[in-house]
């Protein structure tokens, strides 16, 4: 089984902080540095935000991100949309798998998602791994030098615009299907290229010269396991713009009324490989119970209230 992304939350402070200590002693003790007293972990900092690469439970690498204040950290202030990239390590054992390129890739994804339009990171130029990895992945040298404040050493500022991936149009359809206690039945998906995570109603994309309402159907039984249902009045048209798996797709989607006797439990059948492995499991949620959902970092898309007062329910 491959390495899986997913997003690091307060749980994971300890681990990521371990893994950068291990990761800065390996490097340091490779150029016959002495070691340094330990940081404060970057994920633990206002407004940080993290990807890890996972092996199993075991975090091997990760990347850590945060709005740039200005004077290089010294102001109060941010940078309008500016990320900075604190850290990027990976567990000296792994070493030579490119960990370090998937987690920068995720993090960087998860930039662009919050509206960051470009971000920057500081490297050792004693790094010359860091640096290859860095200018592989676009980013480019700025004018800017510096001294570690606490570690002494030399060090070099990148730079890289966050630019949008090319739209997508990919007509889709789904069924919005509600169970006797008025509750919709929602599927939650984790994006296999930067871990975010999001719920939305069963549904995909169209086949060639299939109607939406015959790819609702087809795509309720693939993702559910259980029988078509009775699709109730008329369907609405709902926007899309959403980035997944390292694309962007911006589209309009058919949305379809369904109601169920009783919630069932689902037993999907036609994953795709990639479904398969970003397939989280699956909830019947009251429309109270929505924003909880929002709260816990996990959106709810598209928004659904107005989608389900457009369809009457």
């Amino acid at each position: 089984m491959g390495v899986l992304v997913s997003r690091l939350g307060g749980e994971h402070i300890p681990a990521s902080a371990e893994l950068w200590r291990s990761a800065n002693l390996a490097r340091r003790q490779a150029v016959g540095l002495d070691t340094i007293e330990e940081a404060a972990p970057a994920l633990d900092r206002p407004g940080a935000f993290g990807v890890g690469v996972f092996d199993g439970d075991v975090l091997v690498s990760a990347g850590v991100a945060m709005p740039a204040r200005a004077d290089d950290g010294r102001s109060e202030h941010n940078i309008p949309g500016l990320a900075h990239i604190s850290t990027v390590a990976t567990r000296p054992n792994r070493w030579g798998e490119h960990l370090a390129a998937i987690a920068l890739q995720a993090v960087m994804s998860q930039a662009r998602r919050r509206g960051f339009a470009r971000c920057q990171l500081w490297t050792f130029a004693s790094n010359p791994g860091a640096r290859r990895l860095y200018e592989r992945e676009g980013f480019q040298l700025s004018s800017r030098t510096r001294s570690h404040e606490r570690q002494g050493e030399q060090m070099v500022h990148y730079l890289q615009e966050l630019t949008a991936p090319a739209a997508i149009s990919r007509p889709a359809a789904r069924i919005v299907c509600l169970d006797d206690r008025d509750r919709v039945l929602l599927m939650h998906w984790r994006d296999p290229v930067d871990g975010h995570q999001l719920w939305e109603p069963p549904g995909g994309g169209l086949e060639a010269d299939e109607a939406p309402r015959e790819a609702a159907l087809r795509e309720w039984v693939e993702e559910t396991g259980l029988p078509a249902p009775e699709l109730i009045g008329e369907p609405t048209t709902v926007a899309r713009d959403v980035f997944w798996n390292g694309g962007r797709l911006v589209t309009d989607e058919v949305f379809f009324l369904a109601r169920m006797p009783s919630a069932r439990t689902l037993e999907p059948t036609g994953f795709t490989q990639i479904e398969s492995q970003s397939y989280l499991g699956h909830a019947w949620v009251g429309r109270s119970e929505l924003v909880d959902l929002e709260a816990a970092g996990d959106p709810v898309e598209p928004d659904l209230p107005p989608v389900l007062h457009r369809l009457g329910a």
